[in-house]
C-alpha cells in the first residue's frame, strides 16, 4: 500500500503555491526572474510528461499513482530507458522552472521537500510492489537506469 495519499500532480500543486508563498513570505535571497530558463524547462516538463503518458496509453497500463499493483507491463523502453520515473521527473522540472520565475532562493526549500516526499512515499512504495510483480527484470532495470535522471 502507498504512503502518499494526496495525487502526485495535486502534490506539484500544493507546492507550486508554497513556492509563490515563499515568494511572498520569505525573501532570503531574490533574484531577477529568469525567464529564458523557466520556459525551457516548462517545455522540457512538458515534452517528458507527454512522452511518459504516451507510453502507458500505448501499452494500456495503469498511470494511476495508487495502483502500481495494475500495472500490466514493465515499462523500460522510450523516456524509461533514462529515467524511471519521467512524470515525476516532469513535475520536478515544473516547479524548478517556477522557482526561476519567482525569483526567491526560499524556493529552492519547497523543490528539495518535494524530491524527498515523493521519493519516500511514493517511489519506494511503487518500487515494492513492481518488485514482486517483476522481480530480477525489475531489478536489473533498477541497476542501470536512475530513478529520476
Amino acid at each position: 500500500m502507498l504512503s502518499l495519499k494526496v495525487p502526485p500532480p495535486v502534490l506539484a500543486i500544493i507546492a507550486l503555491l508554497l513556492i509563490y508563498g515563499c515568494v511572498l513570505f520569505i525573501p532570503v535571497w531574490q533574484f531577477e526572474p529568469v525567464w529564458i530558463v523557466a520556459i525551457l524547462l516548462v517545455v522540457i516538463a512538458i515534452f517528458i510528461g507527454s512522452l511518459s503518458m504516451s507510453v502507458f496509453a500505448n501499452i494500456n497500463t495503469t498511470i494511476s499513482p495508487f495502483t502500481p499493483q495494475a500495472t500490466t507491463q514493465l515499462v523500460t523502453t522510450g523516456i524509461y530507458q533514462y529515467s524511471r520515473n519521467p512524470m515525476y521527473l516532469s513535475l520536478l522540472l515544473l516547479l524548478i522552472a517556477a522557482a526561476f520565475i519567482g525569483g526567491e532562493l526560499s524556493a529552492a526549500i519547497v523543490v528539495i521537500a518535494f524530491i524527498i516526499t515523493i521519493n519516500q512515499f511514493q517511489i519506494k512504495p511503487e518500487e515494492k510492489v513492481l518488485l514482486q510483480l517483476f522481480g530480477d527484470d525489475y531489478r536489473r532495470y533498477c541497476q542501470h537506469v536512475r530513478r529520476w535522471l
